[in-house]
């Protein structure tokens, strides 16, 4: 297009259709730039494609200076091509190249004067590529040159677009090809005559088989016969199947052979299609040699293990003495909550052993390594404990020598066990409200915020609903203490439990101080369960430590420090055998009606049946709905 002769249209058409037609691929497309830039007589010739989402050409072939360039990648931004990409027409620019694109880093070395480029397409019209050539002179436009530059232009995009088709084929057989022998279940293709016509990988190593082994023989030298006789009765459901193109699962596994006559079982699934009118059937034979194993095993270790929790369940929290079906409740509710991390609120009357059941908790959880941190509410006059809690900094207050931590600080990622919270001040409610929602609390006289991760197990042996009525526990710290309730039974309605936790106690006792005393007899053991034990297992301890000071022969004498409750001991000084349960029951529930009177049906607070009983509301609300106790009519 310069000084050297120029070919002649249909000349130069019929030179590059003869040098490029027995081409394919990168090949083609290197001649047909190639022999572009020798006939037009340009300075270079390139052709690319478009990658959309870097916005970047990547040249599939490109000849400039009599050489073909390897491996040129552009940003299309402030080029010449970049107009192109967006016309579906040829982009001509005859001269002034440079200075219409001063931002291209390649045209003032080549030494650009013109451009002429038209963008590739596939069949929807998205940009592909695109072909363009650059001349170091100018470039007149001559209508037989955008004729041909269009033609190889159709050429070069139809190229592009079977070169991605076939991109693509064979990105999908290589993904199919993975996906059929990259998965552990093997696959088994035979025809209507029950010949195998295709398996992959997997088939080949559950078998022991080699591909060629497999081909063309017949299915059922793979399963045992009673396998392949209900494999045969399953196969002619194919119209089913065929019409639904689904798989069908076969509900009980059947037994296979391989190659070495080994036998496992399989679950198997069962699909079919239809190509060129031929029927095929695919099995999808996945071994449970194992699994079955397994579950033989898993069955033998369930029972294993139930026997086990068993003695774990009878040796956990050995602490806590008793078999009564309410401490057996109150341990399992332990055993359950505990791994929670859930706040506890453990209510019962004095002496009912809250404490222990708080260790129970912290045992059972994941902060179990970390001691628990314990802190009595009534120990302590109300203007230290906030000081205990948080703990303070020096100067603080008078009196306060050196900074000291709190007892949220030491049980941090651990548990903190509050006794007796409902006699916390109200100051105090809402502070330990903030750490449990927030996390966070102060030391006394610090503005720096600490931030722990603590777990509350609180205990009471009082009603905190009934202080939440009267205002002097808030109502939002009442719910935040109060996620997993646990109430503690007392000692009266613990039966056997008494006798014995005396035997323990009494163990211990004798031990410690070097003693020998003779075991509890029947009038003892008579007397221990006859007693009302207002003080629970605290007064029990302490009225057996006081015998064994006290035993001077030998013997456990009770008379003279078990006091002696009256509603009991006349009932019991007119009988002459044990009461049976139900007397039992009947006796308690004239006790409840009788309170209920006296106090003229007033259940709960100052003067209350509750309080004259010594028991929590909770459990007299409990057995006045136990014994259906009702209020008559005056």
């Amino acid at each position: 297009m310069g000084e050297k002769k120029r070919v002649p249209g249909l000349i130069a058409l019929k030179q590059i259709i003869e040098t490029t037609s027995s081409y394919t691929g990168k090949d083609f497309f290197k001649a047909l730039v190639k022999h572009l830039a020798e006939i037009l007589d340009v300075y270079g010739v390139w052709v690319t494609e478009f990658w959309p989402k870097q916005n970047k050409l990547n040249a599939l072939a490109f000849y400039l200076d009599g050489a073909f360039v390897e491996e040129y990648i552009y940003e299309v931004a402030n080029t010449p091509c970049e107009p192109v990409l967006g016309s579906e027409d040829i982009c001509h620019i005859p001269k002034n190249v440079i200075q219409l694109y001063p931002k291209d880093p390649d045209l003032k070395p080549l030494g650009a004067v013109s451009y002429m480029g038209i963008s590739l397409r596939d069949n929807n019209g998205s940009v592909i590529g695109h072909l363009a050539l650059l001349d170091n002179k100018p470039m007149i436009e001559l209508p037989e040159v955008f004729a041909i530059f269009k033609i190889f232009a159709s050429r070069a995009a139809a190229e592009l677009r079977r070169e991605k088709v076939q991109k693509k084929i064979i990105e999908s057989e290589s993904k199919l090809n993975r996906l059929v022998n990259g998965t552990s279940d093997a696959i088994i293709e035979f025809n209507a005559d029950f010949k195998i016509t295709q398996v992959n990988e997997a088939a080949t190593n559950l078998f022991t088989r080699n591909t060629n082994s497999f081909l063309d023989k017949d299915i059922k030298e793979l399963f045992s016969a009673k396998s392949y006789s209900k494999l045969k009765f399953i196969i002619p459901q194919h119209e089913v199947l065929s019409n639904k193109y689904g798989a069908l699962h076969i509900n009980e596994p059947l037994l296979c052979i391989n190659s070495k006559t080994e036998s496992f079982p399989a679950d198997i699934n069962l699909s079919c299609y239809k190509f060129n009118n031929e029927m095929f059937y695919v099995l999808y034979i996945k071994n449970i040699k194992e699994q079955v194993s397994d579950k033989i095993k898993i069955k033998a270790l369930n029972t294993e293990t139930i026997i086990l929790r068993e003695k774990i369940k009878s040796q956990q929290f050995d602490y806590i003495i008793g078999r009564s079906d309410s401490i057996k409740k109150c341990l399992e509710l332990v055993s359950q909550v505990g791994p929670t991390g859930a706040n506890v609120l453990i209510q019962g009357e004095t002496g009912t052993g809250k404490e222990l059941f708080a260790k129970a908790v912290h045992d059972a959880s994941e902060r179990k390594d970390k001691s628990m941190i314990t802190l009595n509410c009534a120990a302590l006059p109300s203007e230290l404990i906030e000081s205990e809690l948080f703990g303070h900094v020096k100067g603080a207050f008078t009196g306060a020598m050196s900074a000291r931590e709190g007892r949220f600080s030491l049980a941090d990622q651990s548990t903190l066990f509050l006794d007796e919270i409902g006699e916390l001040p109200l100051t105090l409610q809402v502070k330990l409200l903030r750490v449990l929602q927030e996390g966070t609390f102060e030391p006394v006289g610090s503005s720096e915020t600490k931030s722990v991760d603590v777990r509350i197990i609180a205990a009471t042996h009082r009603d905190l609903k009934e202080l939440v009525e009267k205002g002097t526990f808030r109502e939002d710290l009442y719910y935040r203490l109060n996620v997993f309730p646990l109430q503690i039974p007392p000692l009266r309605e613990r039966g056997k439990d008494i006798e014995l936790l005396a035997i323990a106690f009494l163990d211990k006792l004798t031990k410690k101080s070097a003693l020998y005393l003779s075991p509890l007899s029947k009038s003892d053991i008579k007397k221990l369960y006859n007693y009302h034990w207002p003080g629970n297992v605290r007064e029990l301890q302490n009225v057996l430590e006081r015998c064994v000071i006290t035993s001077s022969d030998g013997n456990l004498n009770l008379n003279g420090f078990l006091p002696i409750t009256p509603i009991k001991e006349k009932k019991i000084l007119n009988a002459s055998n044990i009461f049976t349960y139900k007397e039992m029951e009947h006796i308690e529930r004239e006790n409840i009606v009788k309170a209920l009177n006296l106090t003229n049906w007033k259940i709960s607070g100052a003067g209350g049946a509750a309080e004259l009983l010594k028991i929590p509301r909770t459990t007299l609300t409990s057995k006045i709905n136990k014994f259906s106790i009702k209020r008559m009519a005056m």
